[in-house]
């Protein structure tokens, strides 16, 4: 079965400061997109949001590190939909905030 995936603007705000560093993101992305489309449960459940929200690696063709140095995106799983709310530079940023997730989330109008 396949899943459609869509990106809310928050998203699409830190993909584009993203691109302006790293300049091979794009190829990075649409393979993340794939994997997403096909098995959208392959990340890891972020706890206190009711396995609906996940966290995966994206590797960084840029950064030359693999996937543990890459980027991590943050997606909401509904009705065969995954909605990506979130992407980070692990290099730069440990971990997000449940702050910085509900932000996200709050474009969706979802309530959780």
């Amino acid at each position: 079965m396949s899943y459609e995936v869509m990106a809310v603007e928050y998203f699409k705000r830190r993909l584009k400061k993203l691109r302006k560093k790293y300049r091979r993101i794009e190829e990075d992305y649409n393979a993340l997109i794939e994997i997403l489309e096909n098995n959208p449960m392959t990340g890891d459940a972020i706890p206190g949001f009711g396995n609906k929200i996940y966290k995966i690696r994206m590797r960084s063709s840029n950064m030359k590190r693999g996937k543990s140095g890459g980027f991590r995106v943050i997606y909401y799983l509904s009705n065969h939909i995954v909605y990506l709310l979130t992407i980070y530079a692990k290099a730069k940023r440990e971990e997000i905030s449940i702050k910085d997730i509900k932000e996200a989330l709050s474009e969706l109008d979802m309530g959780l």
